[in-house]
């Protein structure tokens, strides 16, 4: 009987990582969503050395699916920095986000 809520709890924890492992990026690409804004936290340890890197991370997967940088917020509270609001926006068939305004 141990066995078989082991198996289980096994089970369902390794089909949970699928589910985990998504990232903003390719949800947002499976929604078809035209922009998305996500939020990258950032601790006291680690704003100094690997904020810049998650972010560049962040805007290589959302490229990867064809949606290109609008902007970047840091967001403080009581004058420390938690983390960045950022957002990006599809790109359109021409590889501009901007569309043509017909003649």
């Amino acid at each position: 009987m141990n066995k078989i809520l082991a198996l289980t709890a096994w089970l369902l924890l390794v089909s949970s990582f699928d589910v985990q492992s998504k990232s903003a990026a390719e949800k947002a690409a499976e929604k078809s969503l035209a922009a998305v804004t996500v939020f990258l936290d950032v601790t006291k340890l680690t704003r100094k050395h690997t904020a810049a890197r998650n972010m560049s991370q962040s805007h290589q997967e959302f490229a990867q699916y064809g949606y290109e940088l609008v902007d970047v917020s840091p967001y403080t509270e009581n004058g420390d920095l938690e983390g960045f609001f950022v957002s990006y926006k599809k790109r359109n068939a021409l590889g501009s986000s901007f569309k043509s305004v017909p003649d």
